[in-house]
């Protein structure tokens, strides 16, 4: 059943895989002569806040650029940012603790065991859900026109109806299982199952399972409006991008964080407490023997970059970028929070360019 799981993608899809938006990426900077971390963050305009760490050692932990440029204020590491999809890799978590705790049986269980006539329910698996290989359009393109053609507020339950409507109208885009397309309608499903087999809300789920054990206190549900002086206001072109309805997103994309919060999350995923080994084993898949590809695993992507074996998401959503990666054989990590959206350029470059000069595999 996990033989499709390994299935190895071109790093060139990086862009599309781990975004919540599909704006076109922004052209790439020039980059000079790299002489430090620092220095290249600076050449290339980084906005956000950014922790390097190789081992115990910090190369970076700083702010760069502007957190609000109303009122001058930098970005610093204590500053909170909208994550996008890498909310994804907390809803996998989710799903995993559903199975601990005997809402589930396998992953491979059908969906149709929990959602009535969602077309070919009985060959989509939980599996196919967390992986992308469920062959569900992506709702993102039909909320915004339903949304301002109905001259209504959308709500979650209507999301699904669509999602169910376009799956029965147009049809899966392949059969379940056959090939990989990342849909955030996947994770979008997989948050309101946690809902409707705990009884609890996604959130509520999320704190008692994953951020309380941690003390991940700022890892929560994202505001519309990012106005409270603790957050980085979100830029695109320069301009501070409006208001933006957080529900849309939902498990596929609307959490928030800061630099502190996130490395707790890496460190734990690092570490032997918080997952079994056979828990590891989903969410984290085996990386392919060659360098530039991915395989895809339970909200984290596995590739070796350089020689470095890594564990990657990231994600956009409306004014931010942001990018985690962890590198276990050196217990290493490496995390973007960006405060300008770019469609992933800057990130990328960042990833390229640090897996270059400083962690190059021994």
């Amino acid at each position: 059943m996990k033989n499709y799981l390994t299935l190895v993608l071109p790093i060139v899809l990086v862009l599309i895989q781990i975004s919540c938006s599909e704006d076109d990426p922004a052209p790439a900077p020039v980059v000079g002569t790299y002489t430090s971390a620092s220095a290249f963050l600076e050449e290339i305009e980084f906005s956000g806040s950014i922790l390097i760490r190789k081992g115990n050692k910090d190369i970076v932990r700083s702010g760069f650029g502007m957190a609000d440029k109303s009122t001058n204020i930098f970005n610093s590491t204590a500053h909170i940012y909208r994550i996008g999809s890498m909310t994804k890799a907390f809803t996998a978590i989710g799903i995993v603790n559903l199975k601990r705790d005997g809402f589930i049986q396998s992953y491979d269980q059908p969906i149709s065991d929990f959602i009535d006539d969602f077309p070919k329910g009985n060959k989509i698996t939980l599996r196919h859900l967390l992986t992308h290989y469920s062959g569900i359009p992506d709702y993102f393109a039909h909320v915004d026109p339903f949304s301002q053609n109905q001259n209504v507020s959308i709500s979650t339950e209507d999301i699904l109806d669509l999602i169910v409507e376009v799956a029965t109208t147009d049809g899966l885009l392949f059969e379940p299982g056959a090939e990989y397309s990342y849909s955030n309608s996947n994770y979008f499903m997989l948050g309101l199952l946690i809902e409707d087999l705990t009884g609890m809300s996604y959130h509520e789920y999320l704190n008692q399972k994953i951020m309380e054990p941690l003390g991940l206190s700022t890892i929560k549900e994202g505001p519309n409006e990012m106005t409270d002086e603790s957050y980085a206001k979100g830029y695109k072109d320069g301009v501070e991008v409006a208001p933006y309805p957080m529900h849309f997103a939902f498990s596929a994309g609307d959490l928030i964080s800061n630099i502190e919060d996130m490395e707790k999350w890496g460190d734990a995923l690092l570490g032997n407490q918080f997952l079994t080994e056979e828990e590891k084993s989903e969410v984290f898949v085996a990386a392919p023997a060659e360098d530039g590809y991915y395989a895809i695993g339970f909200g984290w992507n596995t590739m070796r970059e350089n020689g470095n074996l890594m564990y990657f998401h990231g994600g956009d959503i409306d004014g931010y970028s942001s990018l985690i990666a962890l590198l276990p054989e050196s217990n290493s990590l490496i995390v973007v929070l960006g405060n300008e959206e770019d469609g992933g350029t800057k990130r990328n470059l960042i990833l390229e360019a640090l897996t270059k000069h400083e962690f190059q595999f021994n």
